[in-house]
């Protein structure tokens, strides 16, 4: 019996097996990104340990799928933008379609909007977006539609049908998404209803974002009746979970007394913590308000003048017995005590110093800051005037420098009130007149200026 073939059935025999063999890989290539086979992994329906061990498995869809939830606080995550980064970026080494456009979000929200434009292009031609898009992958559709929405040529029609597809699907960002855009009308028309309805429901998911602007709906009234108790309740939620813009608004309700008792300590926390994450509002508001706090926990010395007759411990006493005002409220009886006054222009005012004022510390650009200050200033604001006034005087251009202490002190402004008095005892930009030094002095001490306190004592050796 003869075992072996001729040479010509050989080749007729593995020629038939290496083209088995190409038909068999080609048809596994094009299964594996037809709509039945994409639509296997689906990570909405998985828990997300699940999710997890896939992810760390090397598999590049749920690596993606872990950034996205990472950024988003999905499925009771906190947020974490590092975290999201990382896995994102291993995705997205395998092309993986989610991980760049996790990246791509990521990149735009940092003010990297070349490379977020890029990624985003990268993930619509490169991976496997568009496939996942049309088996109705939840988290595809979402990307998708953040693509239509966030690298132009924008086109909302289409963003908001993937957005409703992936939400309708179950996608919680997707739902507080749709939420956010109905409700500020950011390329649609504001529609209230729609908007607490996919709030609620990307809320009820426990995501921060929906959670977020639920509670700004109740804090407004917007499609729901105005109820500060669950606005803050939301919104603090949201904060915890780490959403920068909801410990920003924490932090300014506290600071402001909006919809809850004003409480400088408990707003300073939740600003610092909003300019950790990244915002630089926040960080703008947060020195501002520790100033505020540093205040209020050291008040300024109380001036005495001369002619009060009464002791110190009988002023002492005096104030013991006021317990029904808080320490830095307390005042001496028979002395005239005056108040600065706080306009709205002031509190915008506050805005454009903050501004001035890093201006002035990291680029020590004074120019620039001036140019900052001089609309609120010439507004009104009381410390945009001090603050240009402290500028001018530091280059010795007094005249000016009075111009602007001058019109500060119409607020009974302190500091303001001791550079006036400065600079007429000084004879700086005027002729020097010790009354009138003293009466300016006189009363930014009456404010509690300790400064104003020390050179009155001088002035009164050259009067």
């Amino acid at each position: 019996m003869n075992f072996f073939c001729p040479k010509k059935n050989l080749n007729k025999i593995y020629g038939t097996k290496i083209l088995s063999f190409l038909f068999i890989s080609l048809l596994w290539n094009y299964l594996k990104f037809t709509p039945l086979a994409l639509s296997a992994k689906n990570p909405i329906s998985e828990s997300l340990s699940t999710i997890q061990s896939k992810a760390l498995r090397g598999d590049a869809h749920y690596q993606g799928t872990l950034a996205l939830y990472h950024k988003y606080g999905e499925r009771g995550l906190a947020i974490d933008l590092q975290e999201a980064e990382r896995w994102a970026k291993l995705a997205a080494e395998k092309e993986g379609a989610i991980g760049l456009c996790t990246l791509a979000a990521i990149s735009l929200e940092s003010g990297k909007t070349s490379r977020g434009h890029f990624l985003y292009d990268e993930a619509y031609l490169h991976s496997n977006l568009l496939p996942l898009a049309k088996s109705k992958d939840p988290l595809a559709l979402y990307c998708l539609g953040m693509i239509e929405m966030d690298n132009p040529p924008r086109n909302f029609t289409k963003a908001i049908r993937h957005l409703e597809a992936s939400a309708e699907r179950g996608f919680a960002t997707a739902q507080a998404t749709l939420g956010m855009i109905y409700f500020t009308g950011i390329g649609v028309k504001k529609d209230s209803k729609l908007a607490v309805k996919w709030c609620s429901r990307a809320a009820k998911e426990k995501l921060p974002l929906g959670m977020f602007y639920l509670g700004m709906a109740y804090s407004i009234g917007d499609g729901v009746e105005k109820n500060d108790d669950y606005s803050l309740r939301w919104i603090r939620t949201a904060a915890d979970r780490e959403l920068v813009m909801a410990q920003f608004t924490l932090g300014m309700k506290y600071a402001t007394g909006d919809g809850v008792e004003k409480d400088l300590e408990t707003a300073v926390s939740w600003l610092h913590r909003a300019s950790i994450g990244g915002s630089l509002e926040a960080k703008l508001q947060l020195r501002k308000y520790e100033n505020h706090l540093e205040r209020l926990r050291n008040p300024p010395a109380v001036y005495v003048p001369d002619n009060q007759k009464n002791s110190v411990s009988k002023l002492a006493e005096t104030n013991i017995h006021s317990a029904e005002k808080k320490p830095n409220e307390m005042i001496q009886p028979s002395m005239e005590v005056l108040q600065p006054e706080i306009t709205e222009e002031d509190k915008i005012g506050f805005d454009a110093v903050e501004a001035a004022m890093t201006v002035l510390t990291v680029e020590k650009n004074r120019e620039k800051a001036k140019l900052l200050l001089e609309k609120p200033a010439q507004e009104g604001s009381y410390i945009a005037c001090r603050q240009l006034g402290k500028i001018f005087y530091k280059e010795e251009n007094y005249k000016y420098a009075l111009k602007w202490f001058e019109k500060a002190s119409t607020k009974n402004d302190p500091e303001s009130l001791r550079y006036l008095g400065i600079l007429f005892f000084l004879g700086q930009g005027v002729e020097q007149d010790y009354t009138k030094a003293d009466f300016w002095l006189t009363k930014a001490a009456q404010l509690g200026d300790l400064e104003s306190s020390r050179y009155l004592r001088v002035i009164k050796q050259f009067q």
